[in-house]
Formats: structure tokens, C-alpha cells, sequence
């Protein structure tokens, strides 16, 4: 893999504000000095995560399928940031080339027919292959394999599951029709209530209330951000109208959730609520520097930030993935904002 190219000006000016600290003498300390330092910091951080998924690549023979289809998705969400032109060709290869061995796995497996008899075939496979086209990339078999999940109507979960959403954007995307339309879903979605209701609201801003049942608020804040995610195709869309329109909401929302996982050191469901700063085009929130200050301490030696999420097999790839699109999605907001386009 290509090291990406993390030596931007404005990255340097951006972690200076991001991780600054007080001076124990309480007097200001040299700004160019500072920032130079602090810069070199977050600079490193990035380029070790990369270094890091460059000496453990996810193999399909190693039964790593999902953590080489996150990759795909992870390069995805970098190539559709503003910021990151340049680089585009280099991800097209990362992402052409996991894709070709997925493809080659999966028929000679036939894992293909495996995973229709669970949600992980209807939650992977309708974005892998929407992102695919998007890019113009080999589909494969894809398409019979969503035709079959289409014919299949597996998926009852109730209408408020942001599982269900996120399968039926993604059909629809692909010209096939879900078991429940999009609107019908939004509808009972309690992301796009919570500018009336405030449930989202007020349960991330009371810390003590969410963190009575902790596994139960990550997985609301996951729900939240695979919700953000999937309506704005990995930041390849712009957010929903409601959610621009309510705009100050939602920065409230995530702000009181960046804040109470900053609280709670949940470093997965962290990065992802900072993605989705830049997902929803959120600006520069309260919670953000000590946010990105936990993600910057948690960096292992070895360049990963640890099992960041014990509940997932693939707890190390996923926090690294995760931290790196916090960190480097900031970096690309920060620039456009300086160069006046955010």
C-alpha cells in the first residue's frame, strides 16, 4: 500500500488547535513552536495507523472477509472526501485490488450462498456492491446474490432498526425495491425524530443516564452513525434535508455523544462519531479536541490504537480504520475551511 500523503500545510495548523494544552506556568507558549510540535504529533499518529495496515494486510484465506470489505469501505469514504483528489487513483487500486480477491474467495468457496443465510451478506453485500459502481469497479455476482436477498424478504426487524434502514437504502440505490421503503423507515427513525422529540438528545447529554446501561448507549450510538453513514454514502452525499435544515441539532446530538464517549473512552464509537462531524458538515464542536486528543493517546507502539471494540472480531482493524477516518477527515474539513469552501 501506497503511504498516503499526510505533509499538508493546513494538517499542521489544524492539529495545533486540535491538541494544545495549557502550559503549567499559565503563560503562552511560542505559537510557531507549538505548532510545530503538535503538528509532527498528529502527522506521526496518521502515518503510523498506515504503516500499521500496511504490515497486517486482512486476507480472505485468513476468514477476514469483513475486515477486507471495511478496507474497501474505509478507501471509499477517503475517496469520496473533498481534499483527497490527488490520491484518488491510489485508492481506486486499494480498492480494485481487495475487490478482485473477494471476488476470487467467494468462488471458490460458493461462501456466497453461506452468508444469505444470515444479516451479514444483506448489510455487506448491497453497499459493497453500490460502491463498486459508484467507483467503476468490478461488480461480479453481486447482483444475483441482491437479487436473491431481494426475493428472500429476510429482513423484519422492526421499522425503527437502523439496520433495516441502512439495507434499504442501499437496495433502493441499486434500483432494486426493499421489503419497507426508505421514506416508510426515515419515518420511524429515531435519528430523524430527535429534532422533535430530543430522546437522542437528552439521553447523551445526561453522561450518568447512558452510562447506567453502557452497552446499550454504544450500540444507540452506532445505530446513529451507520444511519449517518448510509445516508450520505460514506460522505459521497450530502446529508438529508431535514438534517441540514436542523442542522443545529444535530451538532448538539453529536456533540453531547462525542462528549460522553470521550467520557466513557469508547474509541470505536468515538472515531465514528467524529467522522460524522464531517459527514453532516458539522464544523468545529466543543467535544471535538479532547475527542481527537483520546484517539491521538490511545495509538499503540505498533501504530493500531488496540481492541477498541471487544464485541467485534475484528476489534484492532476496525479502531484503526476508524481513527484514521476521524483524523484525516478533520484534517481535509480543517483545510477546506481555511481555504474558504467549507
Amino acid at each position: 500500500m501506497k503511504r498516503l500523503n499526510t505533509s499538508l500545510l493546513t494538517l499542521f495548523l489544524w492539529s495545533a488547535a486540535v491538541i494544545a494544552a495549557e502550559p503549567a506556568d499559565g503563560h503562552a507558549p511560542n505559537a510557531g513552536i507549538t505548532a510545530a510540535i503538535q503538528a509532527r504529533t498528529v502527522n506521526q499518529v496518521i502515518d503510523r495507523a498506515m504503516h500499521w495496515l500496511d504490515g497486517h494486510p486482512a486476507s480472505v484465506r485468513d476468514n477476514e472477509l469483513m475486515e477486507v470489505v471495511e478496507e474497501i469501505m474505509f478507501f471509499y469514504a477517503l475517496y469520496s472526501t473533498p481534499g483527497y483528489e490527488a490520491e484518488r487513483p491510489e485508492f481506486l487500486r486499494e480498492m480494485d485490488g481487495r475487490n478482485r480477491a473477494i471476488g476470487r474467495y467467494l468462488a471458490e468457496t460458493g461462501a456466497m450462498q453461506m452468508h444469505l443465510q444470515g444479516d451479514w451478506g444483506a448489510l455487506t453485500y448491497p453497499p459493497l456492491a453500490y460502491i463498486l459502481t459508484e467507483t467503476g469497479l468490478e461488480t461480479g455476482a453481486y447482483g444475483a446474490l441482491i437479487d436473491e436477498l431481494v426475493s428472500r424478504k429476510r429482513h423484519q426487524a422492526p421499522p425503527e432498526n437502523p439496520k433495516r434502514l441502512w439495507i434499504a437504502i442501499y437496495l433502493a440505490r441499486l434500483g432494486r425495491v426493499p421489503d419497507a421503503s426508505v421514506q416508510y423507515l426515515l419515518n420511524n427513525s429515531s435519528l430523524q425524530q430527535d429534532p422533535q422529540t430530543h430522546v437522542l438528545l437528552d439521553h447523551f447529554t445526561d453522561h450518568a443516564a447512558a452510562s447506567r446501561d453502557l452497552y446499550a448507549s454504544v450500540q444507540l450510538a452506532y445505530g446513529m452513525t451507520h444511519e449517518i453513514i448510509a445516508l450520505t454514502d460514506f460522505g459521497a452525499r450530502p446529508p438529508p434535508p431535514v438534517m441540514i435544515i436542523q442542522r443545529a441539532h444535530y451538532a448538539r446530538l453529536v456533540d453531547a455523544a462525542i462528549a460522553w464517549a470521550t467520557q466513557e473512552s469508547e474509541l470505536d464509537i468515538l472515531a465514528e462519531l467524529v467522522f460524522c462531524i464531517h459527514l453532516l458538515d458539522l464544523g468545529e464542536l466543543p467535544s471535538l479536541p479532547a475527542a481527537i486528543a483520546l484517539i491521538i493517546s490511545r495509538q499503540q507502539a505498533d501504530g493500531s490504537f488496540g481492541i477498541t471494540n471487544p464485541d467485534r472480531p475484528n476489534g484492532v482493524r476496525h479502531g484503526v480504520l476508524t481513527s484514521l477516518l476521524a483524523l484525516k477527515t478533520r484534517v481535509a474539513g480543517r483545510q477546506a475551511g481555511d481555504n474558504g469552501s467549507h
